[in-house]
């Protein structure tokens, strides 16, 4: 078993709770991917994103450290706590909007089921209401600028 498996099957509530709530979500829809994440004492380490937490702790496999002094080591693995981490490098191939919205779809635990391609009754009257509530709502602003601009052309004369 995996580590990233292991630790993704004891997610706790307030864990849960912070990926909806913050960034993390996106932090864990980069996992497998390789990144670069900026600590605040001026290093870096540059490697794949094996796993992360809903408290933004980030385990990461063969990387490369980067020391303030430029001095560079290189591990099989490295933990980085949360609380070190400065910047985290999202990989430009990444859609960031598209990339959240599945991890929160995985994190739910909810699987996404295909729309049924058959519009049923329900469907149908509820297109219907929202056609006659946009036509309304087109109604009575045509009616507001007729208005205005009768009442713009009788103060011009």
């Amino acid at each position: 078993m995996s580590f990233s498996a292991h630790i993704g099957s004891r997610t706790s509530a307030k864990e849960k709770y912070n990926i909806y709530n913050s960034l993390a979500v996106l932090i864990k829809a980069i996992e497998g991917q390789k990144t670069t994440v900026d600590l605040r004492n001026e290093s870096t380490v540059t490697g794949i994103l094996e796993q992360a937490d809903g408290f933004m702790n980030i385990v990461m496999k063969e990387c490369l450290f980067t020391d303030p002094r430029g001095d560079s080591f290189t591990y099989e693995m490295f933990f980085v706590h949360a609380r070190n981490i400065r910047f985290v490098h999202i990989p430009p191939h990444i859609p960031i909007i598209p990339a959240i919205q599945d991890e929160l779809r995985k994190v739910s635990g909810h699987p996404t089921r295909e729309k049924n391609p058959k519009r049923t009754l329900r469907d149908k009257n509820v297109q219907n209401a929202q056609r006659e509530g946009l036509a309304g709502v087109a109604a009575v602003l045509e009616e507001r600028k007729s208005k205005i601009l009768e009442e713009t052309t009788s103060e011009s004369k």
